[in-house]
């Protein structure tokens, strides 16, 4: 389920936490201010069965490519953080508390429940993952501006993503794509009207996002024990995600302190 607030997407989502939200770094809103044309589908998306990733992918009510996103982290640890969305948006919530009310809960292997407060209810399935890229495909409804506005949508979010490397310095590139088929009839004019107003919650939402990704890459790269020493006090964490992070990220003499 959508929302014009920010998933990931997570996202973001990340990611969300990165799928649900870099699932998270933009979501509908950032499609819905711009402009909608109908696309064929990339060719450098890897090849999608699905029929109805096809199809929202071939004909978007909006479509939205993100500009390139640039974090201090390295392959490893983006696709930890990108596998693991419940943990990702569950440290990322506590070390920036403006995420406070964005929950991720594991359904089963690569389905996910996204809910921000009253503003978002939906679904979201991991449909590929390859080498430098994830889809997924979300379904719901959202709820924004006062609840003045109410619908129900699907869309496709293409993370794609590689790692960088400067000097001495490891980063990662990612480029969110969003297709979206919005459930409404007039929603093409509903959108036209509300666009400037909506343009600047994007803008709000998105820096705040990609601070909130920046912070929880950072603490993962320069102090994962001590960070480790932390969530493993929290009582939301799943004791298979903590030990996951101990294992990918944390020393055996660590975890005997």
């Amino acid at each position: 389920m959508l929302t014009f607030r920010l998933l990931v997407g997570p996202l973001v989502i990340v990611g969300l936490l990165v799928m649900s939200y870099t699932a998270f770094i933009t979501d509908l809103s950032a499609a819905i201010a711009s402009e909608a044309e109908n696309k064929a589908v990339p060719e450098d998306v890897v090849i999608i069965e699905d029929p109805e990733i096809r199809e929202i992918i071939a004909q978007p009510t909006l479509h939205r490519q993100i500009p390139r996103i640039r974090f201090r982290s390295d392959r490893r640890t983006y696709e930890f953080l990108a596998s693991h969305p419940p943990l990702s948006s569950q440290i990322a919530r506590r070390l920036y508390p403006q995420l406070e009310g964005y929950t991720v809960t594991q359904v089963q292997q690569g389905v996910y429940t996204i809910q921000d407060r009253s503003a978002l209810r939906g679904e979201a399935r991991l449909i590929a993952a390859t080498a430098d890229q994830r889809i997924y495909r979300f379904q719901g409804e959202f709820r924004s501006l006062a609840n003045l506005l109410h619908f129900t949508g699907r869309m496709v979010v293409i993370f794609r993503y590689r790692e960088v490397r400067e000097g001495s310095r490891t980063y990662i590139d990612t480029e969110p794509g969003f297709y979206l088929r919005i459930d409404h009839v007039f929603i093409h004019h509903i959108t036209k009207l509300l666009s400037p107003a909506i343009r600047s919650i994007v803008d709000r939402r998105v820096k705040i996002i990609v601070e909130a990704t920046h912070t929880l890459f950072d603490r993962v790269r320069t102090d994962p024990e001590g960070l480790y020493k932390q969530v493993r006090t929290w009582p939301e964490v799943q004791p298979v995600d903590l030990e996951g992070f101990r294992q990918a990220f944390v020393s055996k003499e660590t975890v005997r302190r």
